[in-house]
Order: C-alpha cells, then structure tokens, then sequence
C-alpha cells in the first residue's frame, strides 16, 4: 500500500498545541516545527520525556520549565502528562494532495462529531497505512489539540484535508479511479465478500447518530455493513472505521505476496 507523501499546505485550525509525550515525540520525530516546549516542574526526565528532550536538542527549538498550572491552562481537559508543544497553527492538506498518491486509500468522514472519535480513527488509518483522511469543514469536529492529543501523535503524521462538500470530494475521488465505500448497517452486502475493498479505494464513514447523509450516500459506489454476530445493531464509529481500514489493509497485504 502506498504510504504518505503529501505535506499539509493550506488550510488551518485554531489549534496550536500538542500535549502529551508520545505525541509531542511523534511531531518532532516527524520534523514538523515546533516553537518551544514547555515541561513541568520536577517532571522526571527519565523515558519518553527524556527522549523528547533529546529530540529537542538536535531540533533546536527552545524549552522552557512552567508550572503545571500553566500547562493545565494552556491544555484544558487534555492529560498533557507534563508536556506541551506549541505549534504554528494546524496544516491541512488538500483533497488533491491525498489523490497524487499511486494508488490511495483514503477516510472520509461524514459529519463525525466526537473529537475522541475523530483523534481515534486518524491514529487507526496511520496505522493501516492510510494515505489521508478527509473532513468536512462544518458541522464536524476540526483537529483541535485534544484531537491531537488522543490520536498519539498520528495526527503529525497523517495529512487530513478539510473540504467544503463532502460529497464533491467523493465525486473528485472517483474521478481518479478510486472506488467509494460507504458503511452502513443497512447496505446490501458485506465487508468480507465486496470486492472494491481494495486500493484505490476510499471508505466513508458516517456520523455517530445519524450515520451517512443522503448526498455522501448516493456518491459510494457501494454500500457495505459490518457483520454482527452480537444482539447490538451497530459499533462504534472509531471501531467501524478501524475495522474497514483494517481489511483494505489485510487485502492489500495479500495482493502483494501474490
């Protein structure tokens, strides 16, 4: 499967903070820039804190120790575990940027609004080796630092475009070849036997209490659902999607044995 190599360029998000140690490690890792980090009075410098002061030094971005009080107010609700990076603001990629790649796989996302969701599925599609995820620009959760946060640092290495009309960008998708796969607890087949779970292929999942709008719908090639062998009628978005992207990924691993 192909991996990423597009870099955001446009677009923004009032986000200019990464919290927590894995995922400030993964931003400097990443070679994104980072301003400054700010750690915590006598926070031990052993383990993944020690590693990030050791990427620091070799970045050249400057540290400062703060009190804990004045991470908490730049993070709020957010486990920052002692660190925080500040950034320039969130770069999104474009939807053309994510479509240059040979053969994509791509996320989109229809109106998911839950930012544990959202942080959730970005580390899944990185570790699926997903090429992008797309998201609409309203009426959906944006990558805030929180999202960053619980994406561990995916988020720094996953380009997430934001569009205007979801179901344009699916239209423009097609257009290059890749194929629209709705999930849908009602669609007609299955997961396991459709046979366009394969790269170019771009899985759309829909928000948590609605699922997919009408205009998404009727822009998949295909409906799909999970199989369910429970009394429960549907799964989670973040575990739905992760599933689906887990089988493009098992497929793709297959063809390329072949």
């Amino acid at each position: 499967m192909s991996r990423r190599s597009s870099r955001r360029t446009d677009g923004g998000d009032d986000s200019g903070v990464v919290a927590g140690r894995r995922a400030v490690a993964e931003l400097l890792r990443s070679g994104k820039s980072a301003e400054r980090i700010l750690v915590a009075g006598g926070a031990s410098s052993r383990g993944a804190l020690g590693e990030i002061l050791g990427l620091v030094e070799v970045a050249g971005v400057p540290v400062r120790t703060v009190s804990r009080q004045e991470l908490d107010r730049l993070a709020p609700d957010i486990n920052h575990q002692g660190v925080i990076a500040v950034t320039p603001r969130f770069r999104y990629a474009s939807i053309d940027e994510l479509l240059k790649a040979p053969s994509p796989s791509l996320l989109f996302l229809d109106g998911v609004m839950d930012p544990h969701n959202l942080g959730s599925l970005i580390r899944s599609s990185e570790c699926a080796g997903f090429d992008g995820v797309v998201i609409p620009a309203r009426r959906a959760a944006g990558v805030t630092s929180a999202v960053r946060r619980i994406s561990a640092g995916a988020a720094e290495l996953m380009p997430v475009a934001r569009v205007d009309n979801l179901a344009r960008a699916l239209d423009r998708a097609r257009t290059k070849g890749v194929w629209v796969l709705g999930l849908d607890a009602r669609g007609s087949s299955d997961l396991w036997t459709t046979n366009l779970a394969e790269p170019p292929v771009a899985i759309v999942c829909g928000a948590e209490d609605k699922g997919l709008s009408k205009p998404v719908r009727d822009s998949c090639d295909e409906l799909v659902q999970i199989p369910l062998a429970g009394r429960l009628s549907s799964l989670n978005v973040g575990v739905a999607g992760a599933i689906a992207m887990f089988e493009v990924a098992r497929r793709q691993a297959l063809l390329d044995t072949l």
